[in-house]
């Protein structure tokens, strides 16, 4: 397996998935879009694997849905998925300089995984686009899909996005001391303690001591007087420049994922998580290694393991519930 550099191709998808009618729909709430925004505050913990995963358990169920990656500091969901040598638009090829797409035309060049269509983030073939061609992008796909799941990483460079404003939120947290102070900080919207900006911050990611004092060396424990929402860090919710938080609204549903690689006594467990961050944990996820094995070979992501289609189970029966799905498509 290789990465192809495909910065000036723009070939037709492999296979055309049928749209069941649904480019000809409303769009529906907000900017448009119908959709899911998948949220992790630490990197490489298996956020793109979630959002995957969820979208092939809801077209088990009969769901129409689409991938949108806009993990913008990363990327590379069609090499996480197998399907980086399939022709198609890629995020850094979109342009629309009017702020509009066709639906059917997008759909017809985007290439397919298991019969969903994927935007794939690509940043090693090219710089993002403008946020005026992502929110273009985004609105068309919601015209072809009945649900779209976004993949927004942390969060990075998305405030300015219309499209995802107000869109239910998941948030996937790292069952770590460290994972859990940077769900919380993203989740109040503010700088991680000291001042220091989230870019700062990244760049320090292995030092645990850097964001320790927000979890009471690890435990999950609050501060007394904290709800863990309002302030974080001692910098007040929505204080951080740049715009809106990027979960500007409760999450509809917190996941906890256990790292590969520590010891479970480093672990915090999953009421004293849900106490630090004041939601609720659905599920704990824990390391698969035929899943893991299957991505690292190049592979792809061919199946649902076995232990994880019954850990998502809560989740996808959630997504259900919580969004108005009708036969043939949301606003039908």
């Amino acid at each position: 397996m290789g990465i192809s550099n495909r910065a000036d191709k723009t070939g037709a998808a492999n296979r055309r998935p049928s749209d069941g009618g649904l480019a000809d729909r409303p769009c529906g709430r907000g900017e448009g879009l119908r959709g899911l925004v998948f949220l992790c505050a630490s990197g490489g913990v298996g956020l793109t694997t979630l959002v995957a995963l969820v979208a092939k358990s809801l077209a088990g169920r009969s769901h129409g849905c689409a991938l949108a990656d806009l993990d913008l500091t990363g990327g590379g969901m069609d090499v996480l998925l197998g399907i980086e040598g399939v022709p198609g638009l890629r995020l850094e090829q979109i342009r629309a300089p009017l702020g509009r797409m066709d639906s059917r035309a997008l759909m017809e060049e985007l290439p397919v995984w298991d019969g969903i269509p994927v935007l794939s983030n690509d940043p090693w073939n090219g710089p993002a686009p403008g946020w005026w061609d992502m929110d273009a992008a985004l609105k068309a796909m919601s015209g072809f899909a009945e649900l779209l799941l976004v993949d927004a990483g942390r969060g990075t460079g998305l405030r300015t996005l219309r499209s995802i404003a107000g869109l239910p939120r998941v948030l996937l947290v790292d069952m770590t001391v460290l994972g859990l102070a940077r769900a919380r900080s993203l989740l109040a919207g503010s700088k991680p303690p000291g001042g220091v900006n989230r870019e700062t911050a990244d760049a320090h990611e292995g030092s645990d001591a850097h964001w320790a004092g927000q979890v009471d060396m690890g435990r999950g424990r609050r501060a007394p007087g904290s709800t863990g929402r309002d302030v974080a860090g001692g910098v007040p919710a929505g204080s951080e420049s740049g715009g809106a938080n990027p979960i500007d609204v409760d999450p509809l549903v917190v996941i906890g994922v256990r790292p590969h690689v520590g010891r479970s006594s480093d672990l915090v467990g999953q009421d004293e998580a849900a106490d630090f961050l004041g939601l609720p944990l659905i599920c704990v996820l824990k390391p698969e290694a035929s899943l893991a094995g299957s991505v690292q070979s190049g592979l792809g992501l061919r199946k649902i393991p076995r232990s994880y289609q019954k850990a998502l189970k809560p989740l996808i029966d959630v997504i259900e519930d919580a969004l108005p799905f009708r036969s043939g498509g949301i606003g039908g």
